[in-house]
């Protein structure tokens, strides 16, 4: 695996542990399926760094896979906010939470898209 794939690695854990503390944060939401994939999706990342047992673009695909399994049309992360009763908080809440979920989908495509690239070079 090249160096900046496992940049990209580590930086995918981050955003993904981030997550996870924000989803457990709010008890109030009914998303048990989110929170375990994410723990899940970490574990995988953290195992494969450890022993890089497949490809960067398979790890990927199968992140992104499992990633946008949260995300249903209804249901799931999709309908997920974060509720406080004093609107800075939970705008400056809601915010991160996008924040993050921006930077693991542009993480996701931009490895996916790398690696298709050179894959096909």
């Amino acid at each position: 695996m090249k160096s900046n794939e496992r940049e990209l690695i580590i930086k995918l854990i981050k955003l993904f542990k981030e997550m996870y503390d924000i989803i457990v944060s709010n008890p109030d939401n009914d998303i048990n399926y989110g929170r375990r994939t994410v723990k899940n999706i970490v574990q995988y990342l953290e195992m494969e760094l450890a022993n890089n047992t497949i490809g960067y673009e398979e790890l990927v695909s199968v992140v992104a896979r499992q990633y946008k399994s949260m995300f249903p049309p209804r249901g799931g992360l999709s309908e997920f906010y974060i509720w406080d009763n004093n609107y800075e908080v939970r705008y400056r809440a809601n915010h991160e939470y996008e924040q993050i979920k921006s930077q693991i989908e542009a993480v996701l495509t931009d490895g996916y898209l790398q690696s298709q690239y050179q894959g096909g070079a």
